[in-house]
């Protein structure tokens, strides 16, 4: 699991725009898989988000499946948390979700 975060992170690293605290990618909702919200880009790369803030959760119900094939805009923050092990770990936050007209 520790390794699948790691690639995860590295990947999305290397498909946003990085802000002042937050990074930003576009993607397709693939929808929520095994407790992540998953989104991939154009070139098939995926990127898992381990939560979502309560405006995003109030304004787009992403655990139905209304919004799977959807294209988006992800404003994202990721922090540094300890697992059960005391290890290191990257945990990735959606801030904003915006659908392009």
């Amino acid at each position: 699991m520790k390794s699948i975060l790691i690639v995860l992170f590295v990947a999305v690293s290397s498909l946003t725009t990085f802000g002042q605290d937050t990074s930003t990618m576009n993607g397709t909702y693939e929808g929520y898989i095994n407790g992540a919200y998953v989104f991939s880009d154009n070139e098939g790369n995926t990127a898992e988000f381990n939560d979502i803030t309560d405006d995003v959760a109030n304004e787009f119900d992403l655990n139905s499946q209304k919004f799977v094939g959807k294209q988006f805009t992800i404003t994202f923050i990721v922090d540094s948390e300890l697992d059960e092990d005391d290890e290191e770990i990257q945990v990735s936050t959606i801030v904003e979700l915006l659908m392009p007209m």
